[in-house]
C-alpha cells in the first residue's frame, strides 16, 4: 500500500493505493465513524489486489490524514464533485465506484452526475435511504450545534490496550491498527480521533439532508450496474433498510440487492476479505455490460 497526498481544488487528500497501476480503477469512499478513515478497507482488500485492480481510498476531508474543509464543502454534492475530480487527478476517465455509508451517499450523487465515467456502483449498507426519513434523524440541530456536539463527543483513549478492549478483538487484530489510523495523540499523550467536531458536525448535518432517492432515476436511466449489499443486525436496522427498499427498487429495478446475513453497518470490516471477493465476483460475473465497454 501506498499513501500519496494529492491536493484536489485547494483541499489536500490522503489517498491509500493498492494494486497495480495498470489495473481497473475502483475508488472506494469510507464511512463515517468516530475514527474513521479508508484504513478499514485494508482488512477487505486483498481479493481486489488479487484480480488486478487499481484501488484509491481517500480519506474524506476530515478523517484520517484529510485535514477538514469548510463547513458548505461537506454537502453531499459538493463531495461527489471533490470525488470526481480526485479521479480527474489519478488519471481515470471510467472506474467501479464503491461507496460505504456516507460513502455511499457521495456515490450515488456522484454516479448520478458523471454516470458516464461510473462503469459499476457498489453500494455498501447505503445509498437506498434518504436519512431524513429515518428514525432519529436529527433536522433540528444547526451546523454550529453539530459541531459543538462533535467537539464534546469526540473518541479519547488512553492507549492501545483500551482501543482492544473497545473493539473487543485480539490485540494482534490488523482492525486495532486500522482504527488507529483515524486517532492521533492528545496534549497528555492519551489518544483522540482525528476528526474534529468542524468535520463530523458539518458532515453528519449535509448527510441527513441529502436526498439519494433523487439519484435514483438518473443511475436507472444510464444503465450503471448496481450492487447494493445490506447489514441483517441488529434487526431494527434491517427493518429500516426494508422498509427503504421498496422505493430503491421501483426506481432501480435492475439493482442487484444482497442481504448479507450476521454482517452489522460495519460491513466492510465484519466480512472482510469475503467482502472484497463478493466485490470481484459480482465484478466478473454479474454486472451485465461492465466488461467490452470503451
Amino acid at each position: 500500500m501506498t499513501r500519496p497526498t494529492h491536493t484536489v481544488a485547494g483541499v489536500p487528500l490522503h489517498v491509500r493505493r493498492w494494486g497495480g497501476r495498470s489495473g481497473e480503477p475502483l475508488l472506494f469512499l469510507h464511512s463515517l465513524g468516530p475514527a474513521s478513515s479508508a484504513a478499514f478497507l485494508g482488512l477487505a482488500v486483498g481479493p481486489l489486489e488479487h484480480a488486478g485492480y487499481d484501488v484509491a481510498a481517500p480519506d474524506l476531508p476530515g478523517y484520517g490524514g484529510s485535514p477538514p474543509v469548510e463547513p458548505d464543502a461537506y454537502a453531499v454534492p459538493a463531495l461527489a464533485e471533490l470525488m470526481g475530480r480526485l479521479a480527474d487527478a489519478l488519471g481515470w476517465s471510467r472506474f467501479v465506484l464503491v461507496g460505504h455509508s456516507w460513502g455511499g451517499a457521495i456515490a450515488c450523487h456522484l454516479a448520478a452526475a458523471h454516470p458516464d465515467r461510473v462503469r459499476a456502483l457498489v453500494l455498501v449498507d447505503s445509498g437506498h435511504l434518504d436519512y431524513a426519513n429515518t428514525p432519529g434523524a436529527d433536522l433540528a440541530s444547526s451546523v454550529e450545534d453539530l459541531i459543538a456536539e462533535g467537539d464534546e463527543r469526540r473518541l479519547r483513549l488512553p492507549d492501545r490496550a483500551a482501543v482492544v478492549d473497545m473493539l473487543e478483538v485480539d490485540a494482534g487484530d490488523p482492525l486495532v491498527d486500522a482504527f488507529l489510523e483515524g486517532m492521533g495523540t492528545d496534549d497528555d499523550g492519551g489518544l483522540i480521533s482525528r476528526t474534529p467536531g468542524a468535520a463530523r458536525g458539518p458532515a453528519l448535518y449535509h448527510l441527513a439532508r441529502s436526498r439519494q432517492s433523487d439519484t435514483w432515476p438518473l443511475i436507472a436511466a444510464a444503465g450503471v450496474p448496481v450492487l447494493l449489499l445490506l447489514a441483517t443486525e441488529p434487526d431494527e436496522a434491517r427493518a429500516m433498510s426494508e422498509r427503504g427498499l421498496a422505493r430503491f427498487s421501483a426506481q432501480l429495478p435492475t439493482a442487484d440487492v444482497r442481504w448479507v446475513e450476521g454482517a452489522t453497518h460495519s460491513l466492510v470490516t465484519d466480512e472482510r476479505e469475503r467482502f472484497g471477493d463478493t466485490v470481484v465476483r459480482w465484478l466478473s460475473g454479474a454486472a451485465q455490460g461492465l466488461s467490452g465497454e470503451a
